[in-house]
């Protein structure tokens, strides 16, 4: 095992103008695995022509595509928290300037099942109709027991994912805590979504000793062979919360929220809270003194 810890500026060097990248999100629990500190140094470093894949396209989504930062996203749920649908991906839907694909939340987890498994598709029965006429790349074969036709969900394969987990050490080795006990996307999805990821940026909470890691070995979901980067980012999911750090900044998500009707408003979103703090620690420090 080799040391991986590095700052997020460098980590996101990984991240090159065109990717796919596979963001690990909270699905409908509040807990978060979104790591807002790569989504912000993403956006800071003006990534560009991406597509994103996150089972439910919320604030991260909504500030890439704010940003200039997307080609396309993929999802199967596209709401922003109780307040509606995310602001930047309305409109720029509206105005035909990002893809949108929408799944269901079934054969969005069965293509991230694959990609995690390392198979090229996993069959489903059923869907045909209303999923493969979207889907160009699926295809149907007849099942090799009874010729029944059955349709190939082929697996989510991103370029980069980004995940943001309680703590890790500097291999990569990551536990969920009680984010895992109550949470199904940290229990199943990120993980196969981690997995499934040619590179993996992983921004942790805290970074621990290995030994520690060892004591509580059915708490680590995630294991140093899949990770590429470790970022130490006190901080790293907010506004989102992580659940035994702190809760989500339900004011500056409607603060956010506020911005994003606005284009020009965004873009002073952008200045202040992207653009001009040097590094996590002085967005940290700005949030912190509001």
């Amino acid at each position: 095992m080799r040391d991986k810890r590095m700052t997020i500026a460098e980590a996101v060097e990984l991240v090159e103008d065109g990717s796919t990248l596979g963001i690990a999100s909270p699905a409908v629990q509040p807990e978060a695995l979104i790591s807002m500190t790569a989504v912000r140094e993403i956006a800071r470093q003006g990534k560009r022509d991406l597509t994103v894949i996150s089972a439910m396209a919320e604030l991260e989504s909504d500030l890439l595509a704010g940003a200039g930062c997307l080609h396309a996203i993929q999802f199967w749920a596209c709401r922003f928290f109780d307040l509606g649908t995310p602001p930047n991906i309305r409109r720029m839907m509206q105005a035909g300037e990002i893809i949108a694909r929408e799944e269901s939340e079934f054969s969005f987890t069965l293509g991230v099942l694959a990609g995690g498994m390392g198979v090229e598709f996993i069959p489903l029965h059923g869907y045909f109709n209303d999923h493969l006429p979207h889907h160009p790349e699926w295809r149907t074969f007849p099942s090799p027991f009874d010729g029944k036709q059955l349709l190939a969900v082929t697996a989510v394969v991103p370029d980069v994912a980004l995940i943001h987990v309680p703590r890790a050490d500097k291999f990569g080795n990551a536990q969920f805590g009680e984010t895992n006990r109550h949470n199904t996307a940290a229990r199943f999805l990120a993980p196969h979504m981690v997995r499934a990821a040619k590179r993996v940026i992983l921004t942790t909470e805290e970074i621990i000793d290995n030994a520690e890691i060892r004591t509580t070995p059915e708490e680590t979901g995630i294991l140093y062979h899949d990770v590429d980067a470790v970022v130490h980012a006190p901080g790293g999911a907010h506004p989102h919360g992580v659940v035994g750090y702190y809760e989500p900044d339900h004011a500056h998500i409607k603060r956010y929220h506020a911005a994003a009707q606005d284009p020009e408003r965004f873009r002073e979103y952008l200045r202040t809270y992207v653009h001009e703090p040097a590094d996590p620690e002085a967005y940290r420090a700005l949030v912190d003194a509001e």
